[in-house]
């Protein structure tokens, strides 16, 4: 499973989407969209599954662990095949209210990283890499009084 790619559809239907290589640090705002674009190679028995995608910081060296922000499931069907078929998948991840995570923002950031995983499978969940700063929040997040 491998990102190839990742956009940002504004809130504001007048503006443009911004879509920019893996890679590179993309800006979004609270009421964006963001659009994973990957590719799965699969081949075996039919199956149905689910992509897990999700936004938020990469924490912790001695125990590792996936702060997660935004997050979508994609349900994804494969179809029975003895060769290997590519499949072009888009998760879309909306960028909700983010006032809950005032104190993680202050430690770690604005910057996030990014991950997506097939689950619902037999097996193991299968990880892509991690994207670290993919993304910056352009809001200042402010408690709640």
């Amino acid at each position: 499973m491998t990102i190839t790619g990742i956009e940002v559809i504004r809130r504001n239907p007048g503006m443009a989407a911004i879509r920019v290589p893996v890679g590179e640090t993309l800006p979004i705002s609270v009421g964006d969209t963001v659009r994973v674009h990957m590719t799965v190679d699969y081949r075996g028995l039919a199956v149905d599954g689910a992509i897990w995608t999700a936004i938020g910081w990469q924490v912790g060296v001695i125990i590792p662990e996936f702060v997660e922000v935004f997050n979508s499931r994609t349900p994804v069907h494969f179809d029975e095949s003895l060769e290997f078929i590519t499949y072009e998948i888009d998760c879309d991840v909306p960028i909700t209210d983010i006032s809950g995570y005032f104190i993680e923002f202050g430690y770690y950031g604005n910057v996030l990283d990014m991950y997506a995983k097939i689950m619902e499978v037999p097996g193991p969940d299968i990880f892509t890499d991690k994207y670290m700063g993919a993304f910056e929040v352009a809001e200042e997040v402010e408690p709640e009084l």
